[in-house]
């Protein structure tokens, strides 16, 4: 009996390995600034754009209310300090051993401010609801 060659038994290739991940390119992605004829957009809003004519009101809403808390915060931290300058005698006054500018801080200032604050709050809660009843009309 002949005897055949044995066959070497069938390479199993090595496990291939996949390239490096390489990480697509950044892109940057701005808001056009102009139309394709090389003027600028037209700055107020168009029948077209509804959602750009509100989302425009609703921040010059909220601007319009940021400025004028801002304006009555500034208002009333100025006029602390001037009532204590033109009326030296109250640094010295106490009333049941506190003294009234701490009074004035604790009972007068800071109550202001929370109340400055919580209108703002109120209000701006108020403006985004009217732009959401107009968003959902449109």
């Amino acid at each position: 009996m002949s005897e055949t060659p044995e066959t070497p038994p069938a390479r199993v290739p090595p496990a291939q390995v996949p390239p490096p991940r390489v990480p697509p390119p950044r892109v940057r992605i701005t808001a056009p600034r102009y139309d394709e004829a090389g003027s600028r957009p037209p700055a107020g809003a168009t029948a077209a754009d509804p959602a750009g004519l509100y989302i425009r009101s609703l921040i010059r809403s909220q601007l319009r209310l940021g400025i004028v808390c801002a304006i009555a915060f500034v208002v009333v931290l100025i006029a602390v300090p001037l009532v204590f300058a033109l009326v030296p005698g109250l640094d010295t006054v106490d009333v049941g051993g506190v003294p009234v500018s701490w009074i004035v801080l604790g009972a007068g200032l800071f109550p202001v401010l929370i109340a400055v604050a919580a209108l703002y709050v109120r209000t701006a809660t108020r403006n985004e609801a009217r732009y959401r009843s107009l968003a959902d009309d449109a």
